[in-house]
């Protein structure tokens, strides 16, 4: 017999966690870009904004590029995590065009801080669910090589087994009230390039998140979906192992 109060809590943990939130998807964007073969999802209730630039561009190596302009603004100050919540835009291989338009160009970033502190670094981040195959979403680091992140002074790429990360940090930061326009430049080469590694054949279809997150006083931070999830799954975990238990002692829980 179904275990009828496992299933009622799980349900109630997934509607905390908002995975079932669906008035605070009332402002969900989704976003054709170009005829790149990729679509865009995104909440504008974020301040974010994306603009194509321009159709797929062949830069001479056979590869098109979609390249993009961002509008980003952050309103809120560190939450009651002691971190400031990163917008989110997820890519999403949608048409047989992006198998020849791997890579998504942001050209033009303006990102807004509205949060009432000085941001001492940034985080740009890729998260592909399916990075062990075919390569998965990854920053070009050389074709972002020229990417000017000033006034921070440095920027660093890492990468782990599930993500990609391009951290902004030192200088002078970002005070509360600036605008900051990394990628613009005026050279050519300032740019952040993601290979999104489309998949080719079979019914596959690449999809990631491109997540944008100021930091405060510097420690690295995580974000909270993550946190969230991993908490939601040992909880799930300890109540379906109590429900095997009571299923096993030849009873069940109404």
């Amino acid at each position: 017999m179904i275990n009828r109060r496992i299933v009622a809590t799980t349900a109630s943990l997934l509607v905390a966690f908002g995975i079932f939130a669906g008035a605070a998807q009332a402002t969900l964007v989704t976003q054709a870009l170009g005829s790149s073969g990729w679509t865009a999802k995104y909440d504008n209730a974020d301040g974010l904004a994306l603009t194509v630039l321009n159709p797929p561009a062949d830069p001479g190596n056979g590869a098109l590029n979609v390249v993009l302009e961002k509008v980003a603004q952050f309103n809120s100050g560190p939450n009651q995590f002691g971190f400031i919540d990163p917008v989110e835009i997820t890519f999403i291989q949608t048409g047989a065009e992006a198998a020849t338009t791997p890579n998504i160009v942001i050209d033009r970033e303006q990102v807004l801080n509205n949060t009432g502190s000085t941001w001492s670094s940034f985080r740009f981040i890729i998260e592909d669910p399916m990075r062990g195959v075919a390569g998965g979403a990854v920053f070009d680091q050389a074709a972002s090589a020229g990417f000017n992140v000033g006034p921070f002074g440095t920027k660093t790429f890492t990468s782990t087994a599930t993500d990609e990360e391009l951290l902004a940090s030192g200088g002078t930061g970002v005070a509360n009230g600036d605008q900051w326009t990394p990628g613009t430049s005026g050279d050519d080469g300032d740019k952040l390039v993601i290979n999104g590694h489309p998949f080719t054949s079979g019914m596959a279809h690449r999809a990631f998140v491109l997540k944008e997150q100021p930091q405060v006083g510097g420690g690295v931070v995580i974000p909270l979906p993550a946190a969230a999830w991993s908490g939601l799954t040992a909880l799930i975990g300890l109540g379906l192992t109590s429900g095997l238990k009571a299923v096993r002692r030849g009873r069940s829980v109404a």
